[in-house]
Formats: C-alpha cells, sequence, structure tokens
C-alpha cells in the first residue's frame, strides 16, 4: 500500500472511531445518580494503538466537539473537549507499539482517570455552581476508580490485540495472510 493510501485508511478509520466514540458517548452511556457511565474511551484506544498519538487525540477531541454540539447533555464547556484531546493523546502515546507491558496499561489508564477526576470535576463544579467543588468530586471519585479504571484495565489489553491484527492487515495492504 503506498503510503498516501496507509494516511487515507487511517483517517477514514479515526473518522469512523470519532463516530462511534460519539455514539457510545451520547447514546450507549448510562447514568447512575448524576454520573455518566459509558465505553466511549474503547474506540479512542483501538486508534491509539493502529494510528498514534495525533490521531487519538484529535479522534476524542472531535467526538466530544461534535457530540456535544450536536446532541448536548448541558451547557457546552471547552474544558471537557480539551480533556478528551489529552486522554487520546495519553492513549497514544503509551499504547502506540507493539508489545504490551502491564505499565504502559496502567498508566494510560491512572493518568486518564485524574484528568477526569481533577478537571471534569471542576468544569462540572464550573457549569453548575461554584461552591461545590469537593461535593462533586467525592461523588465521581467512586464512579472514575471503581467503574470506569477497571474497565480501562479489561479492555485495554483486548484492544490492543485487535489493534494489532489491524495493523499487520492494513501494512500488508488491506489482504489475508
Amino acid at each position: 500500500m503506498r503510503k498516501s493510501q496507509h494516511r487515507l485508511v487511517k483517517l477514514i478509520f479515526a473518522a469512523m472511531m470519532a463516530a462511534l466514540c460519539m455514539v457510545l458517548d451520547r447514546f450507549a452511556s448510562f447514568k447512575v445518580i448524576n454520573l455518566k457511565i459509558g465505553l466511549a474511551f474503547v474506540p479512542v484506544v483501538l486508534v491509539a494503538v493502529l494510528c498514534g498519538p495525533l490521531h487519538a487525540a484529535l479522534t476524542w477531541g472531535i467526538a466530544d466537539l461534535v457530540g456535544a454540539l450536536c446532541f448536548p447533555f448541558g451547557p457546552y464547556h471547552p474544558g471537557f473537549t480539551v480533556v478528551a484531546l489529552l486522554g487520546g493523546l495519553l492513549y497514544g502515546l503509551f499504547l502506540y507499539s507493539e508489545k504490551l507491558t502491564w505499565w504502559k496499561v496502567l498508566t494510560p489508564a491512572l493518568l486518564n482517570a485524574l484528568l477526569g477526576l481533577f478537571l471534569n470535576t471542576l468544569w462540572i463544579s464550573q457549569l453548575y455552581t461554584s461552591n461545590t467543588y469537593w461535593g462533586f468530586f467525592i461523588g465521581r471519585l467512586a464512579t472514575e476508580y471503581a467503574i470506569l479504571f477497571p474497565l480501562n484495565l479489561i479492555f485495554i489489553p483486548v484492544m490492543h490485540r485487535l489493534g494489532l491484527l489491524l495493523r499487520r492487515r492494513m501494512e500488508m495492504g488491506g489482504r489475508v495472510a
């Protein structure tokens, strides 16, 4: 496959995963006491493994921006999009490699949980009330660490394996080995 075709395939794949990410975030997540739980990170992990940090950051950032503008949960805050961009970048930096080690799974999962916990909680407290950061923080702590962090630890190795299979197939020009 020529280099220009390879780049086009990666771009198309990232766009499809951004659409899937948006659907998973906006329509397939569920709320538990004002806390949203979903698997929107899964397509981003796959893009990170297959395409790298830049594509993963843009995939999650675009999915967040388009989802927030077309299907809002509340008022738009650009901070959420920045956190999504950083989260995709983190996945790409650690997962765009052939070999997966325990720290390459743990580090982006932990850093994304911390980003979501501290920064997204800040954005939520700015949007809804100014005095309740720690109340939101404690409520979100259970979601980030009891649910989303373990889901990351489960899905990252699975998506890494799938991403490597897709990457090898793409490098062969789409032919079956």
